[in-house]
């Protein structure tokens, strides 16, 4: 099996036509499809089922899909790090950021790039699970997320801390101007939340700490594009819509009026990790390093993993 047509099964795979392939990668249609025929034969498989329409992956075509991603991410990334290595440039890695967490740690992501020697870093934010996958297929070559549920732990991890969420209220809110809420004064409110999937681990966790006696089924109120627009979250509060939560120290950079933000009684935390895929290389085990000491700046928002009696087992990374 070679590199050659792993790619160009990817491509097939990908543009679902051998037409659309054969452009993507500028080879003749009847070439690329000798190329997948053949590698059928030596894997004796069928990789498509095709149809005068369209083709479509079979079962062992979707395991390969996988695999050919990962492996090809491998060979590119060798590829990069070796001729780095001949000309002493950097060596170019990503970093996924899930949504918000990117507001917890911006300082110490702003600052990476200059803060690890070697290394031109490439950081974008997204969704927590769309975070992961890039680093399962080798798309990413780390990314900082929410606590994982137990399915995702398939990667290595590090948990840099816990952050501490308040609850945001209308001004007009008996408790808008207490010190701390205490959570059973809000067990008739109606909470604004994102959708639950793909974010059912924190999800649950906020919905379980903020109505311990169960929510009504239209207690909360599930708004799709929130967990993008915190902005929006706080102006629906405002408008009388509902209650929700926030990072505690980040709704006063938003600038929306009409809302207070409280800590809660008992806290309610979220944790954030690192994760990597192991064997981790020399750099991204530095990358890995400096987010874990960068959770220790008393300038971020989190409460670093590792202190006594936190129950936070500091992990380290060996590269």
């Amino acid at each position: 099996m070679e590199l050659r047509q792993l790619r160009y099964f990817l491509a097939v795979a990908e543009e679902g036509r051998f037409s659309r392939a054969a452009r993507r990668l500028h080879i003749a249609a009847p070439s690329l499809s000798q190329q997948i025929r053949a590698l059928e034969r030596e894997l004796r498989v069928l990789l498509f089922e095709r149809t005068p329409q369209t083709i479509l992956l079979t079962s062992a075509g979707a395991v390969l899909v996988e695999r050919a991603r990962i492996i090809l991410a491998e060979v590119d990334r060798t590829l990069v790090d070796v001729r780095v290595a001949g000309t002493g440039s950097r060596v170019p890695l990503t970093l996924r950021v899930a949504n918000m967490a990117d507001m917890v740690l911006a300082g110490p992501l702003r600052r990476a790039a200059l803060a690890i020697d070697g290394v031109e870093l490439s950081v974008s934010s997204g969704r927590g699970d769309d975070a992961l996958e890039a680093v399962r297929q080798g798309r990413a070559d780390a990314a900082i997320v929410w606590s994982r549920s137990y399915p995702q732990r398939d990667l290595a991890g590090a948990v840099l801390g816990s952050v501490a969420f308040g609850i945001v209220l209308p001004l007009r809110h008996a408790y808008s101007a207490a010190a701390t809420v205490p959570v059973a004064a809000l067990a008739d409110e109606v909470l604004i939340m994102f959708p639950r999937l793909p974010f059912a681990g924190i999800w649950d966790r906020t919905v379980d700490h903020l109505f311990p006696e169960g929510a009504a089924h239209d207690q909360i109120v599930v708004q799709p594009d929130l967990l993008n627009a915190p902005e929006a979250v706080l102006r629906a509060v405002a408008s009388g819509a509902g209650i929700a939560v926030c990072i505690l120290g980040t709704a006063d950079h938003l600038g929306i009026e009409g809302i207070a933000v409280r800590p809660l009684a008992p806290a309610l935390t979220w944790e954030l990790e690192v994760v990597w895929r192991e064997p981790a290389t020399p750099l991204v085990g530095r990358l890995v390093d400096y987010l874990v000491e960068s959770s220790r700046d008393p300038q971020t928002l989190i409460e670093p993993a590792g202190r006594p009696g936190d129950g936070h087992r500091q992990v380290t990374v060996k590269a």
